[in-house]
């Protein structure tokens, strides 16, 4: 028996084995051709970047070319300074297009600046283009750059002779877009491609520049042994670069894409080097030993030499685990009946010292405007007549002192409503409704008042009247609604089911409640904290595009309670 669970375990470390190693091999090339595609990608960026500010500085050349084709001295010196702004660009050819009639004066005008100028193709027996009317044209170059480059063609060469290149000549002076031809100069071991614009308001001229493949690509981040390759695939693969790097590797991981831009459609190849060191040799080698760890555990666990034992442990700890528990949550139960009392005698002094401060402005501020306004309007009396300055200074005071003494009376309100005090909580409710004048914004509001509301204490009504002051104020400044609902009701007054329920509704815009506490909407916290100070329960119920719901609910005898267990600060 005990010589099959050695073979069972020996067979599981076998099989655990080669499926782990399997899945680090996997995960390995995964990263790999991960790392391989995001190469690919800033080689394509780095292409596209280069290609589009070649193709715009050859139209900035184009405009120059326009404005001072008549001077080649000046033009080869501009241009001459513009081409290191691309590091893509080899050489640039200004090639004049000349009939066969205007051949001789146009060669005789070249030699006064060019004493050696000739016009001729690539060799003597070249026969010269013609159009589809059957008249012989030529395309001379007549100016390139930069000078004293070995490999520029002569001055008077007809590039349109040269098959790679007549095509893109032709396309770019019958459409004056950007052409690009076929690549060309293999044989010199440098590939080469050029792009064809046509100078703007003089169609005579053609610009071209020629680039090279190797400097399309910035290989410069590429790992060592990366193999590129960079071909045209129009009139069959034509290979405008190719790196080969020698270096010792296991295999390459080719992958290739299409690239370039409107103009110009590339073939990118890009083989990545795939060696011994890319592997996680250390990842294996933790598998092999957990692997083996794990064949023996199981192999003991076969065994089954102490698993009552462990089971015995493990039944103690989860209990002892249980009990610490069972302690915190008692103390976080206690901790949070504490919180709700403080937030209670907060609120309490909260609306004592406005209280405090509203009287303080109706005493003091309120006699004090008085007084000013009385006095003025003796002056007025005493100067009656409107064109004295008295007259108008004491009717400036009056209009002050009027304003500030309606200012006072919005603060008085707002910090302690008197009505609340003289006609109870549901003429004051009536008037808050009524001042926030929400008519006016094309809000229909519906107001639903039941129950012994005028006979609760005022701690009740405070908190109430301020809640739904919140509401209100979040339903302006958030909710963008044409309908709101409020509903404030008590049931079973004086019965041992005595409660409170309040509920505002609208139809806006909505939100998601899980970004109150997130982004601190302290207007709501603060919703919240009066209800758990009431000891009732408020939920908040609203998804974006379809209105909110906010509903309390306070047990009234559990409200009393809380009341006569903490201190009141409203005396």
């Amino acid at each position: 028996m005990l010589g099959s669970h050695k073979l069972t375990a020996l067979l599981l470390w076998i099989l655990l084995t080669v499926m782990l190693l399997g899945l680090l091999v996997q995960l390995d090339l995964s990263g790999l051709s991960r790392h391989q595609s995001a190469l690919l990608v800033n080689l394509e960026q780095r292409l596209n970047q280069r290609l589009n500010k070649t193709e715009q500085l050859l139209h900035h050349m184009a405009i120059l070319t326009a404005r001072s084709s008549h001077d080649l001295s000046g033009l080869s010196q501009t241009l001459e300074e513009l081409l290191p702004l691309s590091p893509v660009i080899h050489r640039l050819h200004l090639q004049q297009l000349v009939t066969e009639d205007e051949i001789y004066a146009f060669e005789r005008q070249m030699r006064l600046k060019y004493p050696d100028f000739l016009l001729h193709g690539l060799s003597a027996i070249t026969p010269a283009n013609t159009e589809t009317s059957g008249a012989v044209i030529y395309q001379p170059v007549i100016l390139a750059l930069p000078a004293g480059q070995g490999d520029l063609p002569p001055l008077g060469t007809d590039l349109s002779l040269i098959p790679a290149l007549k095509t893109a000549i032709a396309t770019a002076r019958n459409q004056s877009l950007i052409a690009y031809s076929d690549v060309f100069n293999q044989a010199r071991g440098e590939p080469l491609i050029a792009a064809f614009l046509a100078v703007p308001q003089d169609p005579t001229l053609l610009l071209s520049v020629a680039l090279r493949g190797r400097d399309l690509l910035d290989t410069e981040m590429l790992p060592p042994g990366s193999r590129v390759s960079l071909t045209l695939p129009q009139n069959g693969p034509q290979t405008l670069w190719q790196s080969t790097t020698p270096e010792a590797v296991l295999f390459y991981l080719p992958r290739q894409q299409t690239v370039g831009n409107k103009h110009l459609q590339l073939s990118l190849l890009l083989e990545y080097p795939v060696r011994l060191a890319d592997f996680s040799w250390g990842l294996v080698l933790i598998t092999l030993v957990l692997n083996t760890s794990g064949s023996l555990l199981f192999y003991a666990w076969l065994r089954q030499r102490q698993a009552a034992t462990i089971s015995y442990l493990e039944t103690l700890e989860i209990q002892r685990l249980k009990q610490h528990l069972q302690t915190h949550s008692e103390e976080l139960q206690q901790q949070l009946q504490e919180n709700q009392q403080l937030t209670h005698r907060i609120l309490d002094i909260q609306e004592r010292e406005r209280r405090h401060l509203a009287q303080e402005l109706h005493d003091e501020l309120g006699q004090c405007l008085t007084a000013i306004r009385t006095d003025a309007r003796m002056l007025l009396q005493d100067h009656p007549d409107s064109g004295d300055s008295v007259n108008h200074h004491a009717e400036s005071i009056d209009a002050i002192a009027r304003h500030i003494y309606d200012v006072t009376y919005d603060l008085m309100r707002a910090l302690r409503p008197t009505l609340l005090d003289d006609l109870g909580l549901v003429d004051a409710v009536r008037e808050l409704i009524r001042s926030q004048h929400l008519e006016r914004q094309g809000v229909q509001l519906e107001l639903t008042l039941k129950g012994a509301l005028n006979d609760m204490e005022e701690r009740l009504n405070i908190n109430l009247y301020r809640m739904i002051q919140e509401a209100l104020t979040n339903i302006q400044r958030h909710a963008s609604c044409t309908e709101v609902q409020i509903r404030l009701q008590r049931s079973d007054a004086d019965e041992p089911s005595d409660r409170l329920e309040l509920e505002v509704r609208d139809n806006g815009c909505g939100f998601d409640p899980s970004i109150i506490s997130r982004k601190g909407r302290f207007g709501m916290l603060g919703m919240q904290a009066r209800a758990k100070a009431l000891g009732g329960d408020l939920t908040i119920n609203s998804q974006p595009g379809d209105g909110t719901q906010l509903r309390l609910r306070i047990p009234l005898s559990q409200a009393e309670v809380r009341a006569a267990s903490t201190p009141s600060a409203a005396g």
